[in-house]
């Protein structure tokens, strides 16, 4: 029998996006063709109005979003330990809502590990396919073979490991980081577009968001193969393989892997490092969009770190030091230009 589900899945993370106000304009309208089909503007209506309820209750508590979320998913029966649903209550006791939203989530098999749900572990290994996504911040969750993965900002990997498979199977789009269990029985291999990974245990960095031009792939410690349809290569710690989706090139360079870590860590340091690398950090750190002007993308070298501040406060600390200007066109748009002809 199909499931309907399949065919008219739920945009689990757009819905969570608009729930905690941090949805785009293009957000809004994938989830306006959504709520068009058959009964799905009932669910929104029913989720948003359960969400009110719970900010309402809070009083004058003001944790920030993630807070809200969790007891969202707290009274939606899905398992603080494992992010899936939890058996459903007795009939007599359970919202329609909370069975609809159950009954959909256990027939897609869908395992969702928020930024807010940290080191994740499940009690067996599964026979199905898991999907973890990060839509905020970072999070870490453990694998069913124990191998451990951080998720940066809008991130999605789909696991399939399962104790008969001869190989365990990443997909992965967006950011992460793995520290891979050794297993020299089955090969841990992540695919992420054209390109391949392949390991047996081993620390390393894949940097693969579907709107960039480029993916990385930076080896901190252990070996891996990276292969695409044309070519492949071995890394070697402290070395980055670049791969151009659109020239389907690949190029093996030395590079700080400390830097491009340090996402999964409470602080940000930039040591002598150029407007571009930095730039590409802050998209990253503050989910949002910059364009940055050529003309000083490698003008000037700056020296900094930050943890807590806001993203103003970074530029206007960088616009002191040399001449640049910046400008907000919304709270995820910023342009970054030179105040003086370069």
């Amino acid at each position: 029998m199909k499931n309907r589900h399949s065919e008219n899945p739920i945009p689990w993370d757009i819905l969570i996006l608009h729930l905690k106000g941090e949805s785009t304009a293009a957000d809004e309208q994938r989830l306006a063709e959504w709520t068009a089909q058959g009964e799905n503007a009932f669910l929104l209506e029913e989720l948003t109005d359960l969400w009110d309820k719970i900010q309402q209750n809070a009083g004058n508590y003001r944790p920030d979003t993630s807070y809200y979320w969790n007891e969202l998913s707290r009274r939606l029966h899905l398992s603080e330990a494992t992010g899936q649903p939890a058996p459903p209550q007795p009939p007599t006791k359970v919202r329609r809502l909370n069975w609809r939203l159950w009954t959909a989530a256990a027939c897609a098999g869908l395992l969702i590990a928020l930024s807010f749900f940290v080191g994740g572990r499940w009690a067996s290994q599964p026979d199905v396919t898991l999907q973890y996504a990060n839509l905020s911040g970072k999070s870490q969750a453990t694998l069913p073979d124990h191998s451990q993965v951080w998720l940066h900002t809008r991130t999605t990997l789909q696991c399939d490991i399962t104790p008969s498979a001869q190989e365990r199977r990443i997909r992965l789009e967006g950011e992460a980081f793995f520290d891979v269990a050794h297993d020299s029985q089955r090969p841990f291999i992540v695919q992420t577009g054209d390109l391949q990974i392949r390991v047996h245990g081993t620390r390393f960095n894949v940097e693969a968001f579907p709107e960039d031009e480029n993916i990385y792939v930076s080896l901190e410690q252990g070996s891996v193969s990276v292969n695409t349809p044309t070519a492949g290569c071995f890394l070697h710690p402290g070395e980055t393989a670049t791969y151009n989706k659109q020239s389907h090139s690949l190029q093996i360079t030395s590079s700080d892997i400390a830097f491009t870590t340090s996402w999964m860590k409470d602080e940000l340091l930039f040591e002598q490092r150029s407007l571009a690398d930095i730039c590409h950090s802050l998209e990253r750190w503050y989910h949002v969009s910059i364009s940055l002007h050529p003309a000083i993308a490698q003008a000037y070298r700056f020296t900094f770190s930050l943890r807590n501040e806001s993203l103003e406060d970074i530029l206007r600390l960088m616009s002191s030091i040399h001449p640049i200007g910046y400008t907000f066109y919304s709270s995820k748009e910023v342009s970054i230009y030179p105040l003086t002809k370069q």
